[in-house]
């Protein structure tokens, strides 16, 4: 009977939830609806490979950053070392985002380094002021309007509205939403200004023991014949 008891306790203890926080929808990165998503299903598949059973808990990417002060939070995705600096329990970068600034070519703007953007009025994704380091956050302290918005369609919408002169968010999130609006043809009318370096994201763990083990495995996991296939429905 004490055997079975061990037994049981154990797998139990094996199949208990780990939770992971990862900001609302923002495709190809993440689906909500879907639970799917490049990155969503990278960090579950390499979390599994480590014997972890993934919960991910959506929430305003402005909030990530204090998740993990929660007890039943075991992990926060897509953060980097400026969100959480001198942090022994972040892991290797595991993916880049490629963020731009993004403007209408009709308001001919011209933007030759990131404190250009001080002239003009912006929205953003929500801790971009952080992510994006200290000549964004002081940039957009003298801009006019800055807004930071934690439904990245709406982003989109406002430039389309002329509501902003530019949004800053990822060049492949930004494509996936003028589809999704049915505004493909006015890919035309976008200039996309490359003046970020790429932003490498990581997972914050609560517990140190994992991340060396999820580095190996994220490792692994990129050189398996998986991780191809995932590049390749996401066209990545």
């Amino acid at each position: 009977m004490f055997i079975i008891a061990l037994f049981t306790s154990t797998n139990s203890v094996a199949k208990q939830k780990f939770k992971v926080v990862v900001g609302l929808s923002k495709p190809p990165y993440v689906i909500k609806e879907s639970q799917a998503g490049f990155e969503l299903e990278l960090i579950r598949q390499v979390l599994t490979n480590i014997g972890k059973t993934p919960e991910f808990i959506f929430i305003p990417y402005g909030r990530s950053e204090k998740m993990l002060e929660l007890s039943d939070i075991s992990a926060v995705m897509t953060v980097n070392q400026q969100m959480f600096p001198k942090n022994d329990k972040l892991s290797e970068s595991y993916i880049n985002y490629q963020n731009v600034a993004i403007s209408l070519k009709n308001r001919a703007i011209k933007l030759r380094s990131i404190s250009d953007i001080a002239n003009y009025s912006v929205a953003s994704f929500q801790l971009a002021h952080k992510v994006l380091g200290q000549e964004f956050a002081a940039a957009v302290t003298d801009s006019a309007i800055f807004i930071q918005v934690a439904n990245q369609r709406k982003q989109v919408e406002l430039l389309l509205l002329g509501r902003v002169d530019i949004l800053v968010m990822d060049i492949k999130i930004f494509l996936h939403y003028l589809h999704a609006l049915g505004m493909s043809e006015k890919q035309n009318d976008i200039q996309f200004h490359y003046i970020f370096p790429l932003s490498p994201y990581r997972v914050v763990f609560k517990n140190v023991d994992d991340v060396a083990r999820f580095n190996q495995a994220m490792h692994k996991y990129k050189l398996s014949a998986d991780y191809k296939i995932l590049l390749k429905k996401y066209n990545f």
